[in-house]
């Protein structure tokens, strides 16, 4: 099964991510396919240089996990560019993607599960 699970809000203002990040961890682990597609503020969540307080909520470090087990992880490119933010600073294995892709991603997936307000 395609999960596709699509993120608006920003990391550390709302548990969207904390939600979208256990999602797809139960998901790996029962050996489905999971897709983040990170939109508008929630590409925040791919910045290496965020120092959390709380070693548990340390998205970025959480996401590079989830990626490393096979989960692919988007960022939407024009996002991403708007906000200032440096592809160097990014979570290894997070790729900027574009709003096409998400398209794909939509008329491909079993599942989808979108985390807005």
């Amino acid at each position: 099964m395609h999960i596709v699970l699509q993120v608006i809000n920003p990391p550390y203002s709302y548990e969207d991510m904390d939600s979208a990040i256990k999602i797809a961890d139960a998901a790996l682990k029962k050996g489905h396919k999971v897709s983040i597609f990170l939109f508008a503020d929630s590409v925040l969540s791919v910045n290496t240089k965020v120092r959390p307080i709380r070693i548990d909520r340390n998205i970025p470090n959480l996401l590079k996990d989830l990626a490393d087990r096979g989960a692919e992880i988007h960022i939407c490119g024009l996002c991403f560019e708007y906000r200032g933010l440096d592809i160097e600073a990014a979570t290894p294995g997070a790729e900027l993607s574009g709003v096409p892709e998400m398209a794909t991603l939509l008329a491909t997936a079993d599942r989808y599960v979108n985390f807005a307000v």
